[in-house]
Order: C-alpha cells, then structure tokens, then sequence
C-alpha cells in the first residue's frame, strides 16, 4: 500500500532490515496453527466520567469462528466505535455479507469467504499476519518528518500514548502483526454502526468534500454498485498535502440509508515493507506486548 489512508478498516500496517524477522517467528512466539489474536488499543470518550477512555481490544480468530473481547483500561470504552467487517458487501454487480462463520485459520493467514446474496457462490477475502519482533523498541524507533517523505521507522503504540515514559521498551517476546489482504474482488463494506445521519448521498458527499479545512485538493467520483449496480456510491479522496497522506472517503445509499463504508482493493494489498522507505505501523500486537502497554497505560494515564 502506498502512502494512503483508507478509513476507518485498515487493519493498519511489514518487514525491516534493523530489527526482527517475518516468517517462522511461529514456534517462537507459542502461536497455534489455528487460532490467532491480534490485540490493539483504541480510545473513545466517556460521557459519563466527562473524559477520554481507553481500552484494550482483542480480536480471536479460530477455525469456525471469531470473537471479540474489549477490556477498559481507563474508564468505560464505548464500543460502538468497534468495526470489523463483518457486514454487508457491495461490489460491481454483487451483493454478499461477510459472516462470522466458515472462518478457516492456517497459522497467520484467516481465510473469511463472502458469500453472495440468495446464493451459494463466494468471494475470497484473506488476511495473512506477517511479523515483527518488537522486542526492546522505545518510542524513538519512529522519527517524525516536516514532510511526506520525511517520516521513517517504526510507529507503535507508545506513539500513541505520548503519556508514557520515552524510556519505556517493549519486553522479550513482543510481536507486531502487519496485515496483508488479498480479495478476489473490489468492494465496499459496512454494517448498522456506520449508518450516518445524511438524508441523501448529495449531502454525505458536501459534507465529505469540506472534512478538511484547509487548501488540499480533492476529486469526487459517483458510481454504482450492487446487483445491477443500482445502488449509488461515491468516493471522496484527499490527495497528499504537506505530510499528510491521501485519504479516502466512501459514501453509498443502501435501503434509504446513508452509510460511511469501508474499501477493499482486489489482490493483495502490500503494506510498506522497509522502514528506510517510510513509515512501518505496529499498533496490532501479539498478548505479550499488548500486556505490557495495558499495564504502561494504566500506570501513566
């Protein structure tokens, strides 16, 4: 993947020459042949306590099935910020949902077929979870840039959580887990928590076009997607400005509702693989260094 934001799915995201290795790590890090959690750490805000939560978010994949389990750090989380794609799909002259059912788990790569609309036929959707050892990393393994270019290494959670200590580094065993996708097909995803409240796609659109307030330049495309692609889409993208990367916003009308949906390339989508060419994201994390940062997150937040 290029330097690209597609938001909000990517399941973010590689191999690097400093440290680590990607392929074999499996008997070293205790992983089963047919399960996998990839844990992470997402922030909302508490109505209640009149401030931000944080929480610990573990995703389990095993063959047949999937499951999710949200643990507060700080105050209560609000899960509705969750979404994984486990949603309706639209694509050229196609329909499907994505269940969480028929899961097949070999090693790092999580096979979820979609099945297409009043039939049996299916399209191919893969994640394979390369690795890397974060083992002794500190949050100076990323280094900002003033432009696009310019940023290099390795952004971790401890990026994230600017509260804790610099001087804090990952413990032995900790691992990374850097997405690669493969689809058969293009599409859109979405499910009931990305209904927005626009009346009309025209008006998801206005508002998509103004998300910035700044003088970055912009196109907007409208096509149409579903059985006989009678549901109207759009596509709303923000090209590179300053250091910012392109971003990507997609819009689609589905039964009188406007949902805010998720895009998936056809093929297999190749995150940067060389920190020396730019930015390595390791924010999913394997139960060793996602218990190390739970328990850094409590002590400095």
């Amino acid at each position: 993947m290029k330097k690209l934001m597609i938001t909000p799915l990517t399941l973010s995201l590689l191999a690097i020459t400093l440290t680590g290795c990607f392929e074999g790590e499996d008997a070293i890090f205790g992983s089963s042949s047919n399960e996998i959690t990839v844990s992470s750490f997402d922030s909302s805000y508490d109505n209640k306590a009149n401030a931000s939560a944080i929480a610990r978010i573990d995703w389990t994949y095993r063959t047949g099935a999937r499951e999710v389990k949200t643990t507060n750090l700080i105050n209560n989380y609000n899960n509705q910020s969750l979404n994984d794609l486990d949603s309706i799909v639209l694509a050229d002259k196609f329909e499907g949902k994505l269940d969480n059912k028929d899961i097949e788990v070999n090693n790092r790569t999580v096979k979820r077929p979609i099945y297409e609309k009043n039939s049996n036929r299916k399209l191919n959707f893969e994640t394979t979870y390369k690795t890397l050892d974060l083992s002794g990393l500190k949050r100076n393994s990323y280094v900002a840039g003033s432009t696009l270019s310019k940023p290099r290494g390795i952004i971790t959670a401890l990026n994230n959580y600017p509260e804790i200590s610099p001087n804090i580094a990952f413990p032995t065993g900790s691992v990374c887990y850097i997405p690669v996708i493969n689809s058969e097909r293009s599409f859109l995803a979405f499910n009931d928590k990305n209904k927005t409240g626009y009346t009309s796609l025209n008006k998801w659109i206005d508002a998509a076009e103004k998300r910035f307030s700044d003088n970055r330049q912009s196109s907007t495309s409208r096509f149409g997607v579903g059985p006989g692609n009678n549901q109207s889409a759009a596509q709303v993208k923000f090209f590179e400005f300053n250091d910012q990367p392109v971003y990507l916003y997609n819009g689609v009308e589905y039964d009188s509702n406007i949902y805010e949906a998720e895009y998936v390339a056809i093929g297999i989508t190749e995150p940067n693989t060389n920190s020396s060419r730019g930015v390595i994201d390791c924010t999913l994390v394997n139960d060793v260094a996602a218990d190390f940062l739970a328990e850094q997150i409590k002590k400095y937040y």
